[in-house]
């Protein structure tokens, strides 16, 4: 028997994002997906991305987010197999985090600049307008991240840059939107998929793998799957189709 396709899937922006990027659709054709920490909505499917996860049912649908498992878990979606934190945790099956894999990054972990280290030199001199906060997840501490209270995008693109010069070697940058990450270079998405995609091609060689994704950062996953699925309106998407001969207006 053929085994459902892996997909594996971006989060936000990619399934569901806020009530503002959903456009004129009325709240009524809209799908609840997501909800802060006090339980106010947070994010929503258009009719559009309820059909495409209708159609994503029909085989094994894995997150693979930025999202911490505390905040993936307030995401109505399947919660095991993921992979959270950019990479930086792996569930199994049983919602349990895969030990193999936070015992390797432990190890990376220590051969680079930790993140706790870098997170008072990259915050220091941040206004009231930012808010900020290093993301962790059993006891190992993964990225950094900032965002502007106001939403200011330009404003938070600009600190982007000011930035870049306190970063280590190897550092990377992930800027979209709203969300700024400072992420080190032993955490990706990519190197947790592909970890996960080790076993599942060794146990099931045919089983075809499609990857969802918006952003720049989800690039680098997207490459291991068969196939690639890329929101029109996303980042990586836009930087696709500029100056693109065939895409004549």
């Amino acid at each position: 028997m053929t085994p459902p396709p892996l997909i594996l899937a971006d989060l936000d922006d990619s399934l569901f994002q806020t009530r503002p990027k959903c456009g004129d659709w009325a709240e009524s054709d809209l799908r609840l997906m997501s909800r802060l920490a006090d339980g106010s909505p947070s994010g929503y499917a258009t009719p559009s991305q309820q059909a495409l996860l209708g159609w994503l049912a029909h085989g094994e649908l894995v997150p693979v987010t930025a999202r911490a498992r505390e905040v993936l878990a307030r995401v109505d979606i399947a919660q095991a197999p993921a992979i959270c934190a950019n990479g930086g945790c792996i569930l199994t099956a049983a919602g349990t985090p895969d030990p193999v894999w936070h015992a390797r990054l432990a190890v990376e972990a220590q051969r680079a600049e930790a993140p706790a280290v870098l997170y008072p030199a990259l915050t220091h001199g941040l206004g009231a307008e930012y808010r900020h906060w290093m993301v962790s997840e059993d006891g190992l501490d993964l990225y950094i991240v900032i965002k502007s209270n106001a939403g200011d995008v330009p404003a938070l693109t600009a600190l982007a840059e000011a930035l870049r010069a306190r970063l280590p070697q190897g550092w990377r940058i992930h800027a979209n939107g709203n969300n700024l990450a400072f992420l080190p270079p032993w955490l990706s998405k990519r190197a947790a998929v592909r970890y996960m995609l080790e076993r599942v091609r060794a146990e099931t060689p045919g089983r075809l793998v499609v990857g969802i994704g918006d952003s720049w950062s989800d690039a680098g996953f997207l490459d291991l799957a068969d196939m690639a699925m890329i929101p029109t309106a996303a980042q990586l998407w836009q930087h696709i189709a500029r100056g693109h001969d065939w895409i004549d207006g």
